[in-house]
């Protein structure tokens, strides 16, 4: 016996009308966007830290005890770039000004842009 998770809609979807989609926006891309170095692509995540696992697997003896509450450590990341490959800095969004793990380093010296966001979360 396995025990599976069925989640997702990979099975669900039309891979004629995505191909002919890719290919339009190919098209399109071309006809109006002539310098690829002006066409930006950007998205926001979150990076979730210090969360312990939902689940776990023990022993049938073991008295059953209430959950833990999770902490809300986490980074808002900004990711951008461009459609002639250029990645510009990551912004990184944080609670601290000047976070420990920084240790003595400059914040200007590090690879992205972090930001303090008073009140965050």
């Amino acid at each position: 016996i396995k025990s599976i998770n069925l989640r997702g809609e990979k099975e669900s979807n039309d891979a004629a009308a995505a191909e002919a989609f890719k290919d339009n926006l190919t098209q399109v891309i071309a006809k109006y966007f002539k310098d690829p170095t002006k066409f930006y692509n950007v998205d926001e995540t979150d990076l979730c830290c210090n969360n312990l696992p939902s689940r776990s697997y023990v022993s049938a003896t073991i008295l059953l005890r209430g959950g833990f509450k999770q902490p809300k450590t986490r980074l808002s990341l900004l990711l951008r770039g461009n459609m002639a490959g250029e990645k510009l800095k990551p912004v990184v969004i944080g609670k601290a000004k000047k976070p420990r793990a920084f240790g003595n380093r400059a914040i200007s010296s590090l690879p992205v842009y972090y930001e303090a966001q008073a009140n965050a979360w």
